[in-house]
């Protein structure tokens, strides 16, 4: 048996424990000597024989493994970085196949992210790049037309550029063919994470000032120094199935508090018991209103009864889930697909090793169920009560419709089919009759006079929906300008409705390029001609929907970010 090993980027201790144990069980190792650390040779065992491929051809390379194979032995083909990555495997692999010798590869951590845990650089931030591009610059070995570097540049996404470091003015060149603008950031790191590791920061115009012209690679793009959006993942408006800290526990034994405990380690949140005093009804009551979802550890019964007069609509419950104390079922008794207590299942079973039961009638027979593709592409709903007229026709086998505002992804599910007349339900952040799937892209733009109360907001909020023909439920954030930060009145405006507030200094406000309507006194007074169309456009990294409409103190405006849906689904 060969097994082709991922070295890692250089550091000893980044070889993975799979990697160790291979080549500590070999009787052959055949490496990399030009570019794997010679310390990781320290995993192989006494006798063990070992082979430099950098004084080797393949064809050597080749017969040392077929010999070791023919005498019954096991060989570690290792490999720098990950194998994956320019690696000469697929030539090696297929003459083994062809050979009728039996192989198999273990990933490495490559250099690519070596280096750029070097850097403490993230390649795809949000609103910056969302694709990194990995290449190198023709040379002896030549790449295809349609990847020739500047025609790769022109995308603007993040680069990784390899086998490159010697030829620093070629890349300049074409980078600059490209479209890429001389200050655009470039780095060139060696050797990640070698004990002589080194990092050149410079600019696509700077890159040939560079000194490394072997084992390095170069990056470029604005992931490595420009301004980006906070992830969605963690921001407080976006739902995912349960925010950590968002689970409430309650445990009706002690045997039931230590697999609470074992939950809330792995997924946070806080634990209850109601051995300690902890009354029932009064800790659900307390806690129905606020969490994502409600855990019990005990007996079905008792939380159906607790949780029974609480249950208002699957449009607003949490999730709520019960667990055997033994840990032996994970059952969902409400809010299984927009408030995720169906995928929250799943993950709880899967920490205890325990059974998901799931009752709802779509999951058990793979039909689509319109409310929880919502929940997994960060979708308001409007008019649930239309929801099981929906899943009652997909389930008996007849088909439904649907009308989008917005492009989607992939095929349909079976059963379900675009029309253009009155569909079954609807995605859009329009308000229509029936159900209607509202994608959270939207960022209400705030300004208001200092002490401006809720109601006076609620108020004007309600006739700037009605004005624009939006759904309330489409918007994600609200904005405004640094100084609203602690007006009592909008926070609670912006917490009645589950909003983070975002605010900007009057500099950040200022640099938002676009056409809005300014005010020379809004400038005098805030130092920026116009608060919330600039807001609601730099939080959203999206384009103006409705400009300013005044009133009472009170402005808004309306920008929509992008819009990404997939009828595969999103959990992410």
């Amino acid at each position: 048996m060969v097994h082709f090993v991922g070295a890692g980027p250089g550091a000893s201790d980044l070889l993975t424990l799979r990697g160790a144990k291979l080549l500590a069980e070999a009787d052959v190792v055949i490496y990399a000597g030009s570019l794997v650390n010679p310390a990781l040779l320290a995993h192989c065992k006494d006798g063990c024989e070992v082979h430099n491929s950098a004084t080797m051809t393949l064809g050597e390379v080749l017969d040392a493994m077929l010999a070791a194979e023919a005498a019954g032995k096991t060989t570690v083909r290792l490999h720098t970085g990950d194998p994956s990555l320019y690696g000469a495997l697929r030539e090696q692999t297929d003459a083994l196949a062809a050979r009728g010798v039996a192989f198999d590869v273990t990933p490495g951590v490559s250099s690519l992210f070596g280096a750029a845990a070097a850097l403490r650089a993230e390649f795809t931030l949000p609103g910056v790049s969302q694709s990194l591009i990995v290449t190198r610059l023709a040379g002896r070995t030549s790449v295809p037309e349609r990847e020739k570097l500047r025609a790769l540049a022109r995308h603007g996404a993040s680069m990784a550029i390899f086998l490159s470091a010697g030829l620093l003015r070629g890349v300049q060149e074409e980078l600059l063919a490209g479209g890429l603008p001389a200050d655009t950031p470039a780095a060139v790191v060696y050797r990640a994470t070698w004990a002589d590791e080194q990092i050149a920061r410079c600019t696509v115009g700077t890159l040939t000032e560079a000194n490394f012209r072997k084992t390095a690679i170069i990056f470029v793009g604005r992931f490595l120094d420009a301004p980006y959006e906070k992830s969605r993942l963690y921001d407080p408006s976006f739902p995912t199935a349960y925010r950590r800290g968002g689970v409430a526990y309650l445990a009706f034994t002690e045997r039931g508090r230590a697999l609470a405990e074992r939950l809330r380690s792995a997924l946070g949140g806080e634990v209850s018991c109601t051995r300690d005093g902890v009354k029932l009804n009064d800790w659900t009551a307390a806690h129905f209103p606020t969490a994502k979802a409600l855990v019990y550890v005990g007996a079905a019964g008792i939380a159906v009864r607790a949780v029974a007069p609480h249950l208002a609509s699957k449009a607003s419950d949490p999730a709520v889930l019960c667990v055997d104390e033994g840990g032996q079922f994970v059952i969902p008794l409400a809010s299984g697909h927009l408030g995720g207590a169906n995928a929250f299942t799943h993950e709880v079973a899967n920490i205890l090793g325990a059974t998901a039961v799931i009752t709802t009638a779509t999951d058990g027979r793979g039909v689509f169920a319109v409310d929880e593709w919502a929940r997994t592409q960060d979708c308001a709903v409007v008019g649930a009560e239309h929801i099981k007229r929906i899943s009652a026709a997909l389930l008996a086998g007849e088909r439904v419709t649907f009308r989008s505002a917005f492009p989607i992804a992939g095929e349909p599910p079976e059963g379900v089919t675009p029309t253009d007349g009155e569909p079954d339900f609807w995605v859009d952040a329009r308000p229509h009759a029936g159900l209607v799937v509202a994608p959270r892209c939207l960022t209400l733009g705030v300004g208001c006079k200092r002490g401006t109360a809720r109601e006076s907001l609620e108020a004007r909020f309600r006739e700037f929906c009605r004005a624009n023909d939006i759904l309330p439920q489409a918007i994600r954030a609200a904005a405004s300008i640094d100084r609203k930060a602690d007006e009592e009145g909008l926070l609670s405006f912006c917490a009645a409705h589950g909003w983070a507030l975002k605010t900007y200094t009057a500099a950040e406000l200022s640099a938002v390029a676009g056409d809005f309507s300014a005010s020379a006194f809004v400038d005098a007074v805030t130092g920026v001609d116009n608060v919330c169309e600039r807001a609601a456009v730099l939080a959203s990294g999206g384009a103006l929907l409705a400009r300013k409409d005044a009133g009472d103190g009170v402005t808004f405006a309306l920008a929509r970010g992008d819009v990404h849906l997939d009828w595969r689904g999103n959990d992410a």
